[in-house]
């Protein structure tokens, strides 16, 4: 696991929107327009921001309608811990999870909650330590949460989500207790491979994503923030292989809007400058978008061009390369499979 290079910014929580009264609507619109169900009684805007951020607003009009109408406790778990957190989430259901001390399916006065409103309740004992508040909301703990999503995600948002949780101070000897009390529950083998290749030294989520497709794929997880000497001195990569002097870059929107401060070009100019400076020490780069996410085949067939040139192996025996363990997350989740000797 690598050292965190740069240190992170402290997380955000969401602002959860206020419900006004026992069947008051949440958001702006009063007359209706655009509006989709939160849970009974509640209703949030659809409005123009982009789809995830949509989204997410959707989730925490519905969090905010559950907080109005339960009379039970419960704690908000899972993704929607996550997104109350301010972790790092990727492509999110619209469904809200809450965890109780009690059996889901035992009817309560409180209980109006029916699939089709999306809720998502589970019944197990959370100790002291697994729950804590959020904004004033009942959550589970950062590493409960980060555990529960290691479960139940699809493998690269997995281990996105433990990335961020971990580089934020989520204490590994907490998720390791957490995993030998679920021991033989579903999700748990995945989880604990998500832990062992969990790295806090990840510095965006296209970072995390691109390293769990990778390993997905069978390649051998590259190392985070590889250091490179170069003639304009220090540089680092998003990912690499410092073997094969192989480099993996993820270009996210953010770099050249957010982070540009009104410069793209100028971000432009100087990535190919750094770039250049790789290339004259040897490396090669690869870069990837958040479109190679959805159709990986171009991108991993540009890697395994690269890595054929440096590691001499045939594309379909890259898993197998000298010195590195192939890791395979198909089926029941990721597990190390035995390397291929040398030759």
């Amino acid at each position: 696991m690598a050292p965190v290079r740069t240190r992170p910014d402290p997380l955000v929580p969401p602002s959860v929107p206020r419900m006004r009264a026992r069947g008051a609507a949440v958001g702006r619109d009063s007359a209706g327009q655009g509006q989709q169900p939160a849970r009974p009684g509640a209703t949030t805007i659809a409005d123009d921001a982009p789809f995830a951020d949509a989204r997410r607003q959707v989730i925490l009009a519905r969090v905010a309608a559950c907080e109005r109408t339960m009379a039970t406790p419960h704690w908000y778990s899972f993704e929607t811990a996550a997104l109350l957190h301010g972790l790092w989430t990727f492509r999110l259901t619209d469904a809200v999870h809450l965890t109780q001390l009690v059996n889901p399916h035992i009817a309560r006065e409180d209980d109006a909650i029916t699939p089709r409103d999306q809720v998502v309740r589970h019944c197990t004992d959370l100790t002291e330590g697994d729950r804590t508040t959020v904004r004033g909301l009942p959550v589970t703990s950062l590493e409960r949460t980060a555990v529960d999503c290691a479960r139940s995600m699809r493998f690269p948002a997995a281990l996105m989500t433990m990335d961020c949780a971990l580089r934020h101070g989520a204490d590994l000897r907490v998720v390791d207790r957490i995993l030998r009390d679920a021991k033989g529950g579903r999700g748990v083998v995945q989880a604990r491979q998500v832990r062992d290749l969990a790295d806090p030294g990840s510095e965006s989520p296209g970072e995390s994503l691109v390293r769990g497709v990778l390993v997905e794929h069978g390649y051998p997880p590259p190392q985070t923030q590889a250091r490179v000497t170069t003639a304009l001195g220090d540089r680092w990569v998003d990912l690499g292989w410092p073997d094969a002097k192989v480099a993996v870059e993820f270009d996210g929107e953010v770099k050249y809007t957010t982070l540009a401060a009104g410069d793209p070009d100028g971000v432009r100019a100087r990535e190919r400058v750094r770039q250049a400076a790789l290339e004259e020490v040897g490396w090669v780069v690869v870069r990837a978008t958040w479109a190679d996410l959805d159709e990986p085949a171009g991108f991993l067939g540009r890697l395994e061009a690269a890595l054929h040139d440096r590691w001499h192996l045939m594309p379909e025996e890259l898993p197998y390369v000298v010195g590195v363990t192939r890791w395979d997350v198909t089926g029941r989740g990721a597990r190390a499979l035995t390397r291929r000797p040398a030759r």
